[in-house]
């Protein structure tokens, strides 16, 4: 087995984190269920942390470092890990307050014609147009 590639400039720090764990979990004869046993994360959390469908925690990493021996490999990898999903996060945040501006320069929009018409909110296109944009979960 080879070592993963590390660094490069278009793969993330938790791509890089995940192809070690993997790489490691190899090289020291562990199967994620395997791995799950020796430490209080699940096999399931194993597998997501690898296939970049969950981040990873600092325990994880430290606990991966102790039983796969990586000499904290996977520690010193999750600063950059945390930093990375911390702007995910920040991004997320934003594309939502963004979102949020757009429904109510909608419903402001939706105001103003109201007022320039002779349409009331019980007509049938007002009430449909406001329940769409307050969304399902209203």
């Amino acid at each position: 087995m080879t070592e993963p590639l590390t660094g490069r400039a278009q793969a993330s720090a938790a791509r890089d984190f995940a192809a070690q764990l993997r790489w490691w979990r190899g090289v020291r004869g562990y199967s994620q269920g395997r791995l799950a046993q020796r430490m209080p994360h699940s096999e399931a959390m194993i597998a997501k942390v690898e296939s970049g469908e969950r981040w990873p925690t600092e325990d994880l990493a430290r606990r991966c470092d102790e039983v796969l021996q990586t000499g904290g490999l996977l520690s010193g990898i999750y600063p950059a890990v945390r930093a990375e999903q911390q702007a995910s996060d920040g991004r997320r945040r934003r594309r939502k307050e963004a979102g949020d501006a757009s429904v109510d320069d909608a419903r402001r929009l939706l105001t103003m014609v109201l007022a320039d018409t002779n349409l009331s909110a019980t007509h049938p296109f007002v009430r449909d147009a406001l329940a769409a944009l307050d969304g399902p979960d209203n």
